[in-house]
C-alpha cells in the first residue's frame, strides 16, 4: 500500500502471472483494504503490468480447499469494499478478467484507460462468479447485460464498456492523476459524506443529514460560501 496524500493506493503487483489472486496476495489485499479503511479519505485501487488482474490463480490453487478458502476471503474483500464509507476507486489499464473484472466493478467509481478491455469468463470455465461481484455487475448494468456478458464470456473494449455502465469514466493517465487530485477525494470528512448521500437505505439517510449538518457547520464551508459570493 502506498499514501498519495490522504489517498490509499493498493496495487497488485503480481505481473508475471498477470496478478492472478493466491492465498498470500489475497491475504496481503485483504489486510491492505482493512488498514486503508482506518484513516485514508479514499481507496484507489491499481495494478502493475497489462492485465489489472486475471481472477484466482489456477494454476497455484490446484487444491479444492484452498481454492475456496481464497475465494471465500477475496468475497470477504469485495463486500469491504463495496461497504466502504470512502471512495473506491479502480482504474484499469489493461485487461481486467474473471475474478479482476469482479474487482473492479466492485468500485465504487470505475476508471479505465481508452485501451483497456473486461471479460467476465467464468462461465467458460465451468464457473460463476466466486468473489461475489455479481450483484455489483446488476447495478452497474442492469440484469440482462450483466447476464449477457456471464453467458457470452466475451470480451468488450473500454468504449462499449462505457457505452452499457460497466465504466465510468475512460481517462488517460494524466487525467486520472488530476482526478485524484481532487479535494473529495483528499478530504476523508467530506468523502464519506458523499458515500453517504449515495445510500437509499433509511439508516444511511438518517448519516447523510448529520454528515450534511457537520459539514454546513465548518468553517471549511462558510469560507467556501464566501469566496463564492464575492465572484
Amino acid at each position: 500500500m502506498q499514501r498519495k496524500g490522504g489517498i490509499a493506493v493498493l496495487r497488485l503487483c503480481r505481473p508475471e502471472v498477470r496478478n492472478a489472486v493466491d492465498a498470500e496476495l489475497s491475504r496481503e489485499l485483504r489486510m491492505a483494504v482493512e488498514a486503508a479503511l482506518e484513516d485514508s479519505s479514499a481507496i484507489c485501487l491499481r495494478a502493475e503490468g497489462s492485465v489489472f488482474c486475471s481472477g484466482g490463480d489456477i494454476a497455484a490453487l490446484q487444491d479444492d480447499d484452498a481454492a475456496l478458502a481464497v475465494m471465500d476471503e477475496m468475497r470477504g474483500t469485495l463486500e469491504r469494499l463495496r461497504q466502504s464509507p470512502v471512495p473506491v476507486i479502480a482504474y484499469v489499464e489493461g485487461l481486467a478478467i474473471g475474478g479482476g473484472a469482479e474487482l473492479a466493478a466492485s468500485a465504487h467509481l470505475l476508471c479505465c484507460t481508452p485501451g483497456a478491455s473486461f471479460q467476465f469468463v467464468q462461465a467458460s470455465l465451468h464457473l460463476s462468479p466466486g468473489w461475489g461481484g455479481g450483484p455489483a455487475l446488476v447495478q452497474r448494468v442492469g440484469r440482462g447485460r450483466a447476464l449477457d456478458l456471464l453467458l457470452s464470456a466475451r470480451r468488450i473494449g473500454a468504449a462499449a464498456a462505457e457505452a452499457i455502465g460497466l465504466v465510468d469514466r475512460i481517462l488517460t493517465p494524466p487525467m486520472f492523476a488530476d482526478l485524484m487530485e481532487t479535494v473529495p477525494l483528499q478530504d476523508r470528512e467530506l468523502g464519506c459524506a458523499e458515500i453517504s448521500a449515495l445510500r437509499t437505505d433509511p439508516e444511511g439517510a438518517v448519516q447523510a443529514a448529520a454528515e450534511f449538518s457537520a459539514l454546513w457547520r465548518a468553517e471549511r464551508h462558510h469560507a467556501a460560501m464566501r469566496r463564492f459570493l464575492d465572484r
